[in-house]
Order: C-alpha cells, then sequence, then structure tokens
C-alpha cells in the first residue's frame, strides 16, 4: 500500500499568522475527524521562505477517496470552507498544491 500526502503551501499576510494558525487549527480538527492525518511544517530552508505546509496524509488511495467524500459532504468542513473563500482579506495566501505517492523501493 502507498501513502498519499497531499500538500498545501500558504505564505500567511504580514500580522496574520496567529488568524491563520487559528484557522488551520479549526480545520485540523474537522478534516481528523474525517479521516485525514494532518502533519504542519514552517519552510526552514530552499523552497518558499516564509510559509507554511500543511499535508493530508492518507493510508492509499481507497482511504484518500473515503476522506475526500467525508471532508466533502461533513457540514461544518463546508461552512468552514464558504467563510474562508469569503474573507476579503485571508489571512494567507495558497502559494502552491501537489499530492504525492509513496514509492516502494523493491
Amino acid at each position: 500500500m502507498s501513502t498519499i500526502l497531499q500538500t498545501f503551501v500558504y505564505r500567511p499576510r504580514p500580522g496574520q499568522l496567529p488568524r491563520f494558525m487559528k484557522d488551520v487549527a479549526r480545520a485540523t480538527e474537522i478534516a481528523s475527524r474525517d479521516g485525514g492525518k494532518l502533519p504542519r511544517w514552517n519552510t526552514a530552508s530552499g523552497g518558499e521562505p516564509g510559509t507554511i505546509v500543511i499535508g493530508v496524509e492518507t493510508t492509499n488511495y481507497n482511504t484518500f477517496g473515503e476522506y475526500a467524500a467525508k471532508l466533502e459532504a461533513d457540514p461544518e468542513w463546508r461552512a468552514f470552507v464558504t467563510e474562508i473563500a469569503g474573507e476579503r482579506e485571508p489571512a494567507a495566501d495558497l502559494v502552491s498544491s501537489a499530492m504525492y505517492v509513496e514509492q516502494s523501493v523493491a
């Protein structure tokens, strides 16, 4: 089985890191309840300086599909996404996103 890692790289706007992290905590609570594991990293070198990477990790494509279906059907998630998308001045900007699939050595 191959682990799936979906990543989102955000750059918090000046002075908005606490607000952004509050949003991240709220999103993490919802997504974790729906089956996602959400590790977070600060960019220490290379990549995009001053960014935060949020990952969504699932054990394989099947669990990713189950997680995504639960998340999209979750009324709390839908309300959260609508709220964030409707902000005139968001706390952070999405820099990039990607999906990675773990590769076996053999």
